[in-house]
């Protein structure tokens, strides 16, 4: 039951983190150049999918984790 409602929680967060992506930036498609020769420019709504979606989903994984050990 616990797995399954943080499953959900993970889905639905990383939903509204894409669609918050394209609505908050007042430019979405504003190009982040490369930081180094080995990566790409990208645009910056995919910066904040990749980079907050990964942020939300360790912190739900950590919560998690820390709720079945005390369990």
């Amino acid at each position: 039951m616990l797995k399954s409602i943080f499953q959900i929680l993970g889905i639905v967060g990383f939903i509204i983190i894409c669609i918050l992506a394209f609505v908050v930036p007042s430019n979405p498609y504003e190009i982040i150049p490369a930081l180094t020769v080995m990566s790409f420019d990208k645009p910056l709504w995919l910066c904040i999918i990749v980079g907050d979606g990964f942020l939300y989903l360790i912190v739900l994984y950590a919560l998690y984790n820390r709720i079945i050990e005390k369990l």
